[in-house]
């Protein structure tokens, strides 16, 4: 027999998965859930803060843009354990340089610079690298140029990427404030034109073995931490640091240097022979084989009065065989 589903009832169907669909996108547009962001959105955010602080807007490089989507997608896979250092060890220079981007001025790190953030939005992203002087340089320098931006989602968290630099061949943005843009106050400190991250000098430990490191005018946690080679979630843990967020002049602990415990030497026992008794010498004892010839028995000779003993039976049976036939011939036949 045959089966077959009615008209009616199809269509009874579909009327209802459709009604159910409408139903879903309808409160997924009520909730107002809110747009994914890009690395574009970012990079807007920035060029509309330069904008609102008179200075001009970031060139966006393809390059930068790449490198720096590349770098959130690490830290999304990585849950941003190893900040600024990126696929195989690679700084962000070095990440510019592989993908073609010559960098300007003297390397390391050259006219180049790095922001990254986990954070709920590009705003709060902003907000964070504006309240850290290392990370206003990307945002308010003069010098660099060209920009790049990346946001990844992975963990349950959103990573923020900015890459702004100077190339040989970048083509500076024209101001819109004339020669006032060579400086520009932040936070009541002028940031001068051609401003560089110093190279953080490695410190040597103390007499407790503690190795401590005093932060310098517009050096970040992830140069310190190169240069210690350490982590930065290691600084951050010694340090009961909240973000990434240091300060000119804050002196941090970067590690308990390792000491070697002396291990005293192997005594060696002396031995006392004053009362030693010394063992019996034991001789071992050799035993001599001798070779003895092995006698080969001989029969036991028969005594002379045995075999007469013998001669006189024989000469009894005789003389007896004899006295028998002679009483049978004497009988009459």
């Amino acid at each position: 027999m045959r089966k077959s589903f009615s008209l009616p009832f199809v269509g009874l169907l579909l009327s209802f998965a459709f009604g159910f669909s409408a139903n879903v996108i309808a409160s997924a547009r009520d909730a107002g859930l809110p747009a994914a962001e890009t690395g574009y959105d970012l990079v807007s955010a920035v060029n509309a803060l330069r904008a609102s602080n008179g200075l001009a807007a970031y060139n966006v490089n393809s390059i930068l843009m790449k490198i720096a989507q590349d770098q959130a997608n690490y830290l999304a896979s990585t849950g941003g354990a190893y900040g600024h250092v990126g696929l195989g060890g690679t700084l962000p220079y070095q990440r510019a340089l592989n993908a073609g981007y010559e960098v300007a001025g003297a390397l390391p790190p050259g006219l180049f610079s790095e922001n990254w953030d986990e954070a709920s939005s590009v705003q709060s992203a902003i907000r964070t690298w504006e309240g850290d002087a290392a990370h206003r340089i990307a945002l308010y320098s003069t010098n660099l140029v060209d920009i790049g931006g990346g946001v990844a989602n992975g963990g349950g968290m959103t990573f923020y990427v900015i890459d702004t630099g100077d190339s040989t061949g970048s083509k500076a943005p024209s101001s819109s404030t004339g020669s006032n843009a060579t400086t520009v106050a932040v936070n009541g400190t002028p940031a001068l034109q051609g401003q560089l991250i110093p190279m953080a000098i490695v410190s040597t430990p103390n007499q407790a073995g503690e190795v401590y490191h005093i932060v310098q005018q517009g050096q970040a946690l992830w140069q310190i931490a190169i240069a210690y080679k350490v982590k930065i979630n290691d600084i951050k843990t010694l340090n009961n640091l909240p973000s990434d967020v240091i300060y000119p002049g804050q002196k941090l602990l970067i590690m308990h240097a390792a000491t070697l415990t002396p291990v005293p030497p192997t005594s060696v026992p002396t031995l006392d022979l004053s009362t030693f008794t010394p063992l019996p010498t034991l001789e071992a004892a050799t035993e001599t084989v001798t070779n003895t010839a092995t006698a080969t028995p001989t029969p036991p000779a028969q005594s002379r009065s045995g075999l007469a003993a013998v001669g006189g039976i024989v000469f009894i049976a005789l003389i007896a065989a004899g006295l028998i036939a002679w009483i049978g011939r004497q009988r009459p036949i």
